[in-house]
């Protein structure tokens, strides 16, 4: 097994100096738009309408840096009102330069959720490099574009009833910190999606008056219904096709995430964010990137117990495999009284693979456990099932 993990390594270094040796310059776009931070918010969602962006670049001058704005930021805030600038709801993004390597820029998107970013020299922006951009280069590398999709995929999709109220929706986008809901019948079948920019655009319409609080829950929200607003012209892709497939389609269709159906079921949903989160996985890097997101603020207490959990699993995968990049979100479901159930989806990429587990418990420790169990499980489902070929190859003529 040691040979074959210094072949996987091997491999695995090769994709990542063929991902790297790809330049930055080389993918970003030179042209770009930009907004002045003393704009107020309804002009600058009804600019990235126009444009169709989710992130825009605060600069001075058109020249110098000093934040961005995005959906994202918009939504998140609370009680943001109509006459709101700019430089009131702007974050800083992280600092690019031409010179990152392809695989930072990909971790940079995972850990700050952007879905474009300024590419700087100095102070002064040179460019911007999109979610987009980064998944292009799978069609370049073979080993990459054919990977499958139900290989990368995420199996457990949350969706949206299309009877729902708009704000439910939002609420689930912000716990999850996700941007695209596939919208289903009271049947279960895929009818429609939405995604943060239809709800943005809705409600930051000039001619509406509720203030941010209104849309996100916090005030009585407009009941408009989740249906009412979603796209019916729903694109998908069988479990089957190649990661290849799925990136010429979502460019060509210009979308950032395709439900995965197989025999009109949805079995899955493959985005943009997994395909850079895939590409980040190849990073050069000392320790494993790890990355737990959609815990809310009265689960923190336990961040410290899940994180020792999670690299107590982690050693003990490492015995078989070097793991590379572990990702998990957290969801929370409020039952009766005071009790909630939690959801735990991951992604565990390692020099031998990629690897996806879920658990479901009533204590988010125990669910945690459970979970590197399971990838336990998996790994060593793996080694077995390679030694068990070694043995039926030296017993062949």
């Amino acid at each position: 097994m040691m040979g074959e993990n210094i072949e996987a390594m091997k491999k695995r270094e090769l994709l990542r100096s063929q991902i790297d040796s790809i330049g930055l310059s080389s993918l970003m776009d030179e042209k770009f738009e930009t907004v002045d931070p003393e704009m107020v918010l309804t002009d600058v969602v009804a600019k990235m309408r126009a444009k169709n962006l989710h992130e825009m670049p605060v600069t001075e001058n058109g020249k110098k840096l000093i934040g961005v704005i995005s959906y994202r930021s918009i939504i998140r805030r609370k009680n943001l009102v109509i006459g709101t600038k700019v430089r009131s709801a702007m974050d800083l993004p992280p600092d690019i330069s031409p010179d990152t390597m392809i695989t930072k820029v990909a971790e940079q998107f995972l850990s700050t959720g952007y879905r474009q970013m300024p590419v700087l020299k100095g102070s002064k922006i040179v460019g911007i490099i999109s979610r987009s951009d980064i998944a292009g280069i799978i069609p370049k590398i073979k080993d990459l574009k054919a990977i499958k999709v139900q290989n990368i995929m995420t199996r457990q999709v949350q969706t949206a009833q299309e009877d729902e109220p708009i704000k439910n929706a939002i609420e689930t986008m912000r716990k999850l910190d996700i941007r695209t809901l596939p919208v289903v019948d009271g049947e279960g079948r895929l009818t429609g999606i939405i995604g943060i920019r239809d709800i943005v655009n809705y409600n930051w319409n000039g001619g509406r008056r509720e203030t941010k609080g209104e849309i996100s829950g916090e005030k009585n929200p407009v009941e408009v219904k989740v249906g009412s607003l979603a796209s019916e012209a729903v694109v998908t892709i069988s479990p089957e096709a190649t990661l290849n497939d799925a990136v010429k389609l979502m460019s060509s269709k210009k979308v950032s995430a395709l439900p995965v159906v197989e025999k009109e079921e949805m079995v899955g949903i493959v985005t943009l964010y997994d395909v850079v989160e895939l590409i980040a996985s190849f990073g050069q890097r000392d320790m494993v990137y790890m990355q737990i997101t959609g815990l809310e603020e009265e689960d923190r207490f336990s961040l410290d117990v899940m994180e020792r959990e999670i690299q107590n699993g982690l050693a003990k995968i490492a015995k078989i495999t070097r793991p590379q990049l572990f990702t998990m979100h957290v969801t929370k479901h409020h039952g009766a009284g005071n009790r909630s159930k939690y959801s735990l989806s991951a992604r565990l990429f390692t020099a031998n693979g990629a690897f996806i587990a879920s658990s479901v418990d009533w204590s988010l420790i125990k669910a945690t456990v459970d979970l590197m169990n399971v990838f336990d499980a998996k790994v060593m489902g793996m080694k077995e099932e390679r030694l068990d070929k070694k043995k039926r190859s030296r017993r062949e003529p």
